[in-house]
């Protein structure tokens, strides 16, 4: 065994016993989280002295006499320059040492004047103003001899933390116990000092600060934790704090509710600057049977520029697989934004001599792109690119989305609306990808020429009163070049012309509408289709062979198609009013509608769009288009060898009621049947079976809770089943019925929410940098919105048809689909969420992929638990993190893939 595979070997023994301690932690030392986020009044135990305590501060930490005013002789004729320029505004002689701006105070109590010691003293809610500087506590003392204020609370009590004293100056603010502030040096000493630095707080039990800002702590503590009494930090005993820069510290110790832990650090470095920086990414451990212990998710973070970053990572583990990754964003505001993410994975399982070892390679690539419409209005460039190896997602994903993900799909366009013009262009390309089977279908380019409705026959000032000036048309060009091919076997360099396939398509579209005797509208109208085409196949049975052969001509060909129709159509309304009662009214919309089409046998001349041919040699000849499978369609509407002449019939229904509102002040519309159609059409061309199948579509959403879709196909002719066979009869007046019942679908869906509690949601604000960043891996994955107590989804999903068994002679309800899907959370506390998704088709009798998420928020700290419990995708994954960026490496992870479970 390697030197790896013996480490490996010795962690995962005592993996167990890092679990046992997780949950000790999350279940024993986390108890009183809610009992501290409700009382505020816990202090802090690191340092805890009243105001007299101020001027015994231990002189070999923090010099009392380092407040003395050590001024250079820069800082002293500049601060002269202001005192002689206050004196030239007040018109009076300053005394000598009086501060260079002037010092405003207020208080709510009182204020007293001890002119003998000239001391000045400020009580009750006191505030002292000077410059930059603002100076709030309970009660305030000024020495002005020696420029010297000191400050404390009220009363000598613990006070709550929105009540603690607190010092303000530029960007800076920290709240603290008791201070002494030199106006002439700039130098503070102060006691129990908290001060926050973007996402993390620093704690310090003693304090001096510097005239540049600058701090030095003694006996200190930083955290994530906005608590008085913080669940956790790193302690160090000193640290200087840079403004804007970095904090510092010596050796420092992880502590956990203020027990030490055996983790220390031999020194401590935290960003504070605001904004973007470049700087390491810390990588966290986990373990995996199938490929061992990992670091993953370390790397480096660069910031490029103001408009551009760039993330690079790194998954390592110790059977030799490995990952790396590459993601940046872009965003110039008015102009674009966008992200690219690429990844390369190399998996190995097993050691090398084992015969059930090998070795995968996967890629994944994302790119996302949007133009603001506001930089060039009328012209945007979009992109949505997914592509990867077809098994990325199963061997380098935890996600149970992801895993079961079987289609990646891109699309780029870039568009263009001629401003002022009545047309437009598109182009872009496409791609789509099925996981499962491997084909890839690349579409590339993809153009779209399109010129709007216009009247070709109205006049420029008419008002289009004339029958021909009714008369619309409009123009398509779509023009496609298509590459398919399966992914385990393509290769560049045995790509062929030939492979591709091409084509152009020319739409005109030419209709008209009218109204006939105020209400009956005739609509008429006609489509001509030319088709540019570049191969041509032609199928037919070998006999010799005993096989189908194929023909392939390469060339230019081309072909059209047109059809027409005229129909009219009208509405029917019936009311009922009621006078009394809480239903006001019901109202029944009818469309009935009757359609005739025309189109012609494109197989004959002058067309020849379709050739005869025997398939099946046990069948009789079938019609075939030399052009099936274009990637801008088939020529011919599919009518070879026959034409079309068509009646169809259709009536729409819609139902609605008026109900009055609660507090009876108003009325409002309720809809119970958005669409209830009915339709079939009669084929005067046939020489048999004219009637084709009576169509049913149901949808609503009842009382906007239940989205209901249905639809069914029914028969309207006769089953003879002594001879297994449909018979030229319909069953309207031969006794049997009105139609038979063919096939069926329905589903149903539904989502219930509880009403939102009080907002106490971490997720980060929409126009945070945060939220940029999550929004660049793909949303809130990894958040729970604990404002809400629960909700629950039902969508439920069953398909239908009848079968004609011959054994017995007799018709079969056969359900090829029957599903219910369930997913749904819910707030088991204020902090314990349950999230679960799972389904159970009742065909196979089994649950389908059952994803459960368990949360618990720990305030500062997030727990979490994803697993699919059962079945061949099972896995765990827990977490256990610190929910503030800053420390977001400050984790323990624990995983295993479904296919450690396979023996």
């Amino acid at each position: 065994m390697s030197l790896l595979g013996i480490i490996y070997s010795k962690v995962r023994s005592i993996h167990g016993v890092f679990l046992c301690m997780i949950v000790f932690f999350v279940f024993i030392l986390t108890g009183n989280t809610h009992a501290q986020s409700k009382d505020s009044t816990a202090i802090t135990n690191i340092v805890r002295n009243d105001s007299t305590r101020l001027l015994a501060i231990d002189s070999n930490a923090l010099a009392l006499d380092s407040l003395a005013a050590d001024t250079t002789a820069k800082d002293t004729l500049a601060s002269t320059n202001k005192i002689q320029a206050l004196e030239k505004r007040l018109g009076i002689k300053l005394s000598p040492d009086a501060l260079p701006s002037v010092v405003s105070s207020e208080a709510a109590d009182s204020a007293v004047l001890d002119m003998g010691n000239n001391e000045f003293y400020l009580y009750g809610n006191a505030k002292v103003k000077h410059e930059d500087l603002e100076l709030n506590a309970g009660k305030i003392m000024y020495n002005q001899s020696a420029n010297l204020v000191t400050a404390a609370p009220l009363s000598d009590t613990s006070v709550k933390m929105k009540d603690r004293p607190s010092f303000t100056q530029g960007s800076e603010k920290f709240t603290y116990d008791s201070l002494k502030y030199n106006f002439k040096s700039k130098k503070a000493i102060v006691l129990n000092a908290r001060s926050q630095y973007g996402q993390g707080f620093v704690v310090s039990g003693q304090v001096k600060r510097n005239p540049d800002q600058s701090i030095y702590g003694l006996g200190n503590i930083y955290t994530t934790c906005s608590l008085d009494t913080p669940h956790f930090g790193i302690r160090a005993r000193k640290i200087k704090v840079i403004p804007n820069k970095v904090v510092a510290s010596g050796a420092a110790n992880i502590t956990i509710e203020q027990v030490p832990t055996p983790f220390y650090l031999p020194f401590g470095l935290f960003p504070i600057a605001q904004g973007q920086r470049s700087g390491f990414i810390l990588p966290t451990y986990t373990l995996d049977d199938r490929i061992g212990l990992g670091l993953i998710g370390g790397g480096y973070y660069f910031k490029l520029s103001d408009y551009a970053d760039l993330k690079l990572m790194t998954n390592l583990y110790s059977k030799g697989s490995w990952m790396v990754s590459g993601l940046t964003g872009y965003r110039k505001k008015y102009k674009y934004n966008g992200s690219l993410l690429f990844s390369y994975a190399i998996n190995k399982t097993g050691e090398s001599y084992e015969p059930t070892a090998q070795q995968t390679k996967d890629f994944q690539l994302q790119w996302q792109h949007a133009s603001d419409p506001k930089s060039r209005p009328g012209t945007s460039f979009n992109a949505a690119v997914n592509a990867g190896s077809s098994t990325f997602n199963q061997n380098n994903s935890y996600d149970a989305n992801l895993i079961l993900q079987n289609q990646f799909n891109s699309n780029i366009t870039y568009s263009k609306q001629f401003i002022g013009k009545p047309y437009s262009l598109s182009v872009g390309a496409r791609h789509s990808q099925n996981t499962g089977s491997g084909l890839v279908q690349v579409t590339l380019p993809t153009v779209a020429f399109y010129v709007s409705q216009f009247n070709p026959f109205q006049g420029k000032n008419s008002v289009g009163t004339k029958w021909y000036e009714k008369i619309t048309t409009e123009y398509r060009f779509t023009g496609e070049n298509q590459l398919s091919f399966y992914d385990s076997t393509f290769s560049f360099d045995n790509l062929a012309f030939e492979d591709f396939n091409n084509g152009m398509k020319h739409e005109i579209p030419i209709n008209a509408t009218y109204n006939l005797f105020r209400f009956v509208n005739l609509t008429m109208g006609t489509k001509y289709t030319e088709y540019w085409l570049t191969k041509q196949s032609f199928r037919y049975y070998n006999n010799a062979a005993e096989g189908v052969d194929t023909i392939k001509n390469n060339g230019f060909f081309t072909a059209r198609d047109f059809n027409a129709s005229i129909g009219v159509n009208t509405r029917i309304y019936g009311m009922k009013k009621f006078k009394k009662g809480s239903l006001r009214g019901i109202r029944h919309v009818l469309v009935p509608s009757v359609n005739y089409t025309y189109t012609p046998d494109f197989a004959n001349a002058p067309f020849r769009y379709g050739y005869q041919t025997i398939i099946n040699p046990a069948a009789p000849p079938t019609y075939l288009s030399p052009y099936e499978g274009s990637v801008v369609g088939t020529p011919g509407f599919n009518q070879f060898g026959k034409f079309s002449s068509a009646i169809n019939f259709g009536l729409n229904n819609n139902l609605q009621i008026k109900v009055r509102t609660k507090d009876s002040t108003g009325t409002k519309n309720v809809t119970l049947i958005d669409n209830f159609t009915i339709s079939s059409s009669y084929d005067i061309a046939r020489d048999s079976f004219n009637w084709n199948n009576i169509g049913v579509v149901f949808s609503t959403n009842l009382l906007n809770f239940i989205n209901i879709n249905a639809n069914a196909i029914f028969d309207p002719y006769v089953f003879s089943y002594a001879e297994g066979r449909r018979i030229n009869k319909t069953m309207v007046g031969n006794g049997t019925g009105i139609a038979r019942f063919s096939n069926a679908s329905v589903s149903l869906s539904t989502q219930l929410n509880g009403k939102p509690t009080e907002s106490r949601s971490n997720m980060p604000a929409a126009n945070s940098p945060e939220y940029q960043r999550l929004m660049a891996y793909g949303g809130y994955n990894d958040y729970a919105d604990f404002t809400i107590p629960w909700n629950l989804s039902f969508n439920y999903s069953l398909q239908l048809s009848n079968t004609y068994q011959a054994a017995s002679k007799k018709d079969s309800i056969q359900i090829s689909t029957h599903y219910l899907g369930v997913a749904g959370e819910i707030t088991v506390t204020e902090r314990w969420k349950l999230i679960v998704s799972t389904g159970y088709n009742f065909n196979d009798k089994k649950l389908q992929m059952t994803n459960i998420r368990i949360l618990r928020d720990l305030h500062c700290w997030q727990m979490e638990l994803a697993t699919v419990p059962f079945g061949p995708r099972k896995f765990y994954n827990f977490t256990l993190g610190v929910k503030a960026q800053v420390l977001q490496d400050l984790k323990l992870l624990r995983r295993r893939n479904y296919n450690e479970f396979v023996n």
